[in-house]
């Protein structure tokens, strides 16, 4: 079976939450307030986790296959984990992009907003330390969003 990579990096989602997802992003960001639309998105994000747990994990595979189910649970794409000396590195491909391309900038702020808000809540449920947040590592790529969790100091 041939298939072309961006089958793999981007799915089709239902146009009508897809629309509505697409307003709430631009309100949360609209105007000079980007700086509270950012905290929001990442509260939001952190609610979105405690009411969707992941279960319990021992190892770095399996902490990636239950955040993978949670993310399928979404239709959010999938992570792919790389843990290095001091931190993990969070892949996240196939995440819902703008409906309007001239709108992906935006967008990619807020989903990456809600995953650094939700990939949080869900390690801190794993032990990880609540004063250490997953950032986004905010690069021009189309298809992957690169998070770091890592002591930032």
């Amino acid at each position: 079976m041939s298939y072309e990579i961006s089958d793999c990096l981007q799915k089709d989602f239902q146009a009508g939450w897809h629309d509505l997802v697409h307003l709430f992003f631009n309100q949360c960001l609209a105007g000079n307030g980007t700086d509270q639309g950012i905290a929001n998105l990442r509260n939001i994000g952190k609610s979105l986790a405690q009411l969707h747990p992941i279960g319990s994990s021992k190892t770095v595979q399996e902490l990636e296959g239950n955040l993978n189910a949670k993310l399928s649970y979404f239709n959010w794409g999938f992570v792919r984990i790389a843990p290095a000396q001091t931190e993990l590195i969070l892949a996240h491909c196939a995440w819902p992009h703008a409906p309007k391309r001239n709108d992906e900038p935006k967008w990619r702020l807020a989903s990456a907003c809600i995953l650094e808000g939700a990939y949080s809540q869900w390690l801190v449920s794993q032990g990880g330390d609540g004063k250490l947040p997953v950032i986004w590592e905010e690069r021009n790529t189309q298809d992957v969003l690169l998070f770091r969790y890592a002591n930032q100091g």
